[in-house]
């Protein structure tokens, strides 16, 4: 009963702890332009040009450098409360991405600026030897390619640590190889779409998505794979997941977004 009132009285004084919180910290709006290749010194600035008096503003875009590819981030919008107190235009401009490099020289049209929170932030991708700028992600093969790798590294990391467990029948390896694609699958889809920074996607990860999936493979496993004990079979699954979680955060930098 001692105890039960010192918890209480221990709980009651963490009330007491001031805590520091920072209000109104979320992610403004953004737009995140994606380019392959180019040239390496590539510059992009977001330019406001108000037509009534023809004030110029230009801001340069914020740079993420992945393998492969790169992002360029401007996190702005343009309602017209920022528009009149932020920039000091009035609601009638047109806004130009303005792409500077060795070989390139562009002023193209960013007719989908993100002028309003829906659609809170927003992907497209620049082309640099054609000159264009399209929606979303291309080419094509690019969104395949990306989830592809990410399962590929999984399968590495999740099977090394099922072989130390010493799982070798061929029946186990199918059910690993099933239960892992079945469970990639619905981490993909529910990541697909999303334009998250490796700091954004960690967080998501961590709190939403990653316990469903080490819940979802704890039951599949311990059904599926009847080598050994499920004890030991619930254990495999565990350090599986908590060794590709913790090394998937330390190597989120060397994979595209």
């Amino acid at each position: 009963m001692k105890r039960f009132w010192a918890a209480l009285l221990f709980c009651a004084l963490l009330l007491t702890v001031p805590v520091t919180a920072l209000a109104n910290a979320a992610e403004p709006p953004s737009l995140i332009i994606l380019v392959h290749g180019g040239p390496g010194d590539l510059d992009l600035s977001i330019r406001v040009t108000d037509e009534e008096t023809k004030q110029v503003k230009e801001t340069q875009l914020e740079l993420t450098e992945r393998p492969f590819t790169r992002y360029y981030r401007w996190y702005d919008t343009l309602t017209p409360w920022v528009l009149e107190n932020w920039y000091h235009m009035g609601p009638e401009v047109t806004v130009d991405l303005i792409v500077r490099g060795q070989g390139a020289d562009l002023i193209l049209p960013l007719d989908s600026a993100p002028q309003s929170y829906s659609g809170y932030s927003r992907l497209m991708t620049l082309d640099t030897e054609k000159g264009t700028l399209l929606p979303g992600e291309r080419p094509f093969w690019w969104v395949p390619l990306k989830i592809a790798l990410r399962v590929a590294a999984t399968l590495l990391l999740e099977g090394a640590v099922f072989w130390l467990f010493r799982y070798r029948k061929k029946e186990s390896w199918l059910a690993f190889l099933v239960i892992n694609l079945i469970t990639q699958a619905f981490l993909n889809i529910r990541l697909m779409g999303t334009e998250l920074d490796a700091h954004m996607a960690f967080v998501t990860l961590l709190l939403f998505i990653e316990p469903v999936v080490f819940l979802g493979e704890l039951v599949l496993f311990c059904l599926c794979v009847k080598e050994k004990k499920k004890w030991v079979t619930a254990l495999y699954t565990l350090a599986a997941n908590l060794l590709s979680f913790v090394l998937g955060t330390v190597l989120i930098d060397l994979f595209p977004l």
